[in-house]
């Protein structure tokens, strides 16, 4: 305990239930409003503006800008992505399109192909992943 330094710990740690669930095989067009966490596995074409934290499973694909509070992608994104409080882009996450957010976090591998907006006093923080980008267990 005393001497060791706080372990910096990932958004996703953080998410103990979600709210919603869009499974692989599974498509939705259209606008995703509503609080809490959203696990995306399959692909949604459309908008969403969410407080909560929403997570692109490496097998999801999103085609339009997405909004929410904190924001982790491991899968494909073509749009704009603005987080509110926090941004991750996960090893195998592709983004075309700009990312904005208070706090970025890149892991090497991660692709996107965009502009990055942040604070003046922040900046983006490179990871490398140790981890697996599947999707988060549910229970």
């Amino acid at each position: 305990m005393f001497g060791k330094k706080p372990q910096n710990r990932r958004s996703i740690d953080e998410a103990t239930e979600f709210a919603t669930i869009i499974g692989e095989g599974t498509v939705f067009e259209g606008m995703l409003r509503g609080q809490d966490n959203q696990l995306i596995s399959g692909k949604i074409i459309g908008e969403c503006d969410l407080d909560g934290l929403l997570y692109l499973a490496a097998s999801g694909q999103w085609q339009g800008n997405i909004k929410a509070d904190i924001v982790i992608i491991a899968g494909t994104v073509e749009g704009n992505v603005f987080a509110k409080n926090k941004l991750e882009l996960a090893e195998s996450g592709r983004v075309s399109g700009n990312l904005e957010a208070p706090r970025i976090a890149i892991a090497e591998g991660a692709v996107y192909d965009g502009k990055i907006k942040m604070g003046k006093s922040t900046e983006v923080t490179r990871f490398k992943e140790r981890r697996g980008t599947e999707s988060p267990e549910t229970e």
